[in-house]
């Protein structure tokens, strides 16, 4: 049997998560600095225990209901597996949420491949797909800000294009197939051609107006949840804090944060949040404190959660693998 642990090494050194673990420690250090770290210590420590615990249990929520949509895209394109291995997958996958973009995701196509031999380029497809309904959804909460706070949207508005304007042109078939069909002569692409071009033909059926309607309406569900979560922070530190608000400002610093392309979305994502807070009049010491909470909660809560998940499946694994000796 392959040895899934060390495929998942070999993912994290290519996708440099050293690099990640100095940059949250830069980040989190400046953050401290920024908002006093005395006072953001004595702001979480006098966070109440209950709130902590529904966050968590919250963010748990809505991992489930990203499932939901990672098992509805699977049966999109007919990969018959067990409920229980997708599961797996997809929890394990949460181990890599700190790469650029998430891109270090891919890697469940790999294990996928390896428990049930299911195409890679079937399972990228979904990876793929799952980044941009994520990243549609939580663009719908940023533009909470351009309508009810009449913040700045250039940033936004670009990102947003970007991606519709690339879901378009992948169902624009007629000629995506026909540009595939010329780089079938090129040399670098030849050899590939079959595969690039299954890859685009799931991509294709993914993208279609029912599955792209459902996964957004998904991904709106699951990232508010999160977007609620933050606000149940807020209401730790302030009095009657807007739901509205915390939709936005969680909303515009993920979407800030994929479009860095650094390790997690660190450094921009959180600057974007304690940032924006600070414009509404909430003292650096609360922007930082909440942000702080909220991205151990969303960001390596999930790390950790697929970290255990994947090495507990080793584990069981290796004791299958290792004759008893007694």
């Amino acid at each position: 049997m392959r040895d899934y642990l060390h495929v998942a090494q070999r993912a994290i050194n290519a996708h440099g998560l050293w690099i990640t673990a100095l940059l949250t420690v830069a980040v989190f250090f400046g953050l401290f600095l920024f908002g006093d770290a005395a006072a953001v210590v004595d702001a979480v420590q006098r966070l109440e225990w209950w709130r902590i615990g529904m966050v968590f249990a919250l963010v748990n929520i809505s991992y489930g209901i990203r499932f939901l949509k990672w098992d509805f895209y699977r049966r999109e394109l007919n990969i018959d597996i067990p409920v229980k291995t997708s599961l797996l997958v997809f929890v394990s996958g949460l181990m890599m949420v700190v790469t650029p973009g998430k891109a270090g995701e891919v890697w469940k196509a790999w294990f996928l491949r390896d428990l049930q031999d299911v195409p890679i380029n079937q399972t990228a497809s979904i990876v793929g797909a799952e980044r941009v309904t994520d990243l549609l959804a939580l663009a719908a909460f940023a533009f909470l800000g351009v309508l009810v706070f009449n913040q700045s949207s250039t940033t936004l508005i670009a990102v947003t294009a970007l991606f519709v304007g690339g879901i378009i042109v992948l169902q624009w078939r007629t000629a995506c197939l026909r540009i595939l069909n010329t780089a079938e002569i090129v040399p670098l692409f030849g050899s590939y051609i079959d595969m690039i071009r299954d890859f685009y033909e799931n991509t294709y059926t993914l993208f279609r107006p029912w599955p792209l309607s459902v996964s957004v309406g998904v991904s709106v569900i699951a990232w508010g949840i999160e977007g609620l979560a933050f606000s149940m922070i807020l209401g730790g530190f302030v009095s009657d804090p807007s739901l509205t608000l915390a939709l936005f400002v969680f909303g515009l610093g993920s979407v800030v944060g994929a479009a860095s392309l650094l390790p997690g979305g660190l450094a921009a994502t959180e600057a974007s949040m304690v940032g924006m807070l600070v414009i509404f009049e909430y003292s650096r010491t609360v922007a930082v404190s909440s942000t702080l909470v909220i991205r151990i909660a969303t960001l390596w809560y999930g790390a950790l959660l697929g970290t255990t998940v994947f090495l507990l499946y080793r584990s069981k694994q290796n004791r299958k693998e290792t004759p008893d000796q007694n």
